[in-house]
């Protein structure tokens, strides 16, 4: 079992249905927001380097979406560093 650390941040701007918006304030709505996390993947539970990358974009744009879905952000960028300590 292989195990590595990988750091995901997304930069991301919210859409008007996002469901958190009543929480940020109006001056802030139209700025690019940050979102990091560490992500500890066992590497043997995946198909390889893509699959991985691909389910660590997948929630990163979750966790931003509000965790219902990925409609309610624009404008992402998504950043990994792989091998974090």
């Amino acid at each position: 079992m292989a195990h590595v650390k990988i750091k995901g941040v997304i930069y991301y701007k919210v859409k008007k249905n996002h469901p958190d918006l009543k929480y940020i304030p109006e001056d802030e709505r139209d700025k690019t927001h940050e979102f990091c996390d560490v992500y500890n993947i066992d590497t043997d539970q995946f198909w390889g380097r893509d699959h991985i990358e691909s389910y660590i974009k997948h929630d990163l744009r979750l966790v931003a979406g509000g965790g219902y879905d990925t409609d309610t952000i624009k404008n992402t960028k998504i950043v990994l560093t792989w091998g974090v300590a």
